[in-house]
């Protein structure tokens, strides 16, 4: 596996999430639909692991879905399909570290809350409820500002500009630069994430993903994966 450059932001991770897609089969043996499962969801109080996730739907009944441990410990990304079948990667946060994974997802849509679990990506089965359907249009005004971030027992440093239209700009405490673009979702209270950090050491990586507000919008957090899918962060912003 490609070694991780010593500066990357996967170092300067950390996080809790405030807060892909794939091929799959849309037809009448699909046991789940995934348009279901757009939200924000969480594992019960006291649960271990303790996860939060959010998922969005994708087209031919698909749904992305990332995951991520409540220690920021560990970033899951996962493909959902309609047959309830999820594929995808784990990264361990803080390490050049990630593997595949599949599992398998039950769900009871019509609860209230509604409720789904997984196997097969973390141990045992995680089960979650939805605490947010996240269904409010995302307002690109709402992320502008400036934000920061601190990590490594705050010996680290990251602080972005974000732009009225949604340009990002940035610069951190161990050099690297970063310019990229949040996009307010149209269907879902989310933000598409794309950027580029280019560090010191020549190092130069582009990362995707989504990114999410907090009720009082004074919290942005940033999960993204690596164009190649080897490397997974997890940001928190404040203002």
């Amino acid at each position: 596996m490609t070694k991780m450059p010593m500066k990357s932001v996967v170092l300067v991770a950390a996080a809790l999430l405030a807060g892909c897609g794939g091929g799959g089969g849309g037809d009448q043996a699909d046991a789940l639909d995934t348009a279901q499962l757009r939200g924000r969801w969480v594992t019960a109080a006291g649960a271990a692991p303790a996860y939060t996730a959010v998922v969005l739907p994708g087209a031919s009944n698909t749904a992305s879905a990332w995951l991520l441990a409540q220690d920021a410990s560990r970033l899951v990304k996962l493909t959902v399909r309609g047959d309830a079948s999820a594929q995808g990667k784990a990264y361990a946060l803080g390490q050049a570290s990630s593997q595949a994974v599949t599992g398998q997802v039950t769900a009871s849509l019509a609860a209230a809350p509604k409720t789904f679990s997984v196997t097969g990506v973390a141990a045992g089965s995680l089960a979650l409820s939805q605490s947010d359907a996240l269904s409010t249009p995302a307002v690109q005004a709402d992320a502008a500002g400036g934000w920061s971030a601190t990590a490594g027992g705050q010996a680290q440093a990251l602080q972005w500009t974000v732009g009225a239209a949604g340009a990002v700009a940035g610069v951190s405490t161990t050099g690297c630069s970063y310019t990229g673009q949040l996009t307010a979702m149209a269907g879902a209270s989310v933000y598409g994430a794309q950027f580029d950090e280019s560090c010191p050491d020549g190092a130069r990586i582009t990362y995707s993903g989504i990114a999410t507000l907090n009720a009082t919008k004074s919290g942005l957090t940033v999960v993204v994966t690596s164009a190649d899918e080897s490397r997974g962060a997890a940001v928190f912003f404040s203002k």
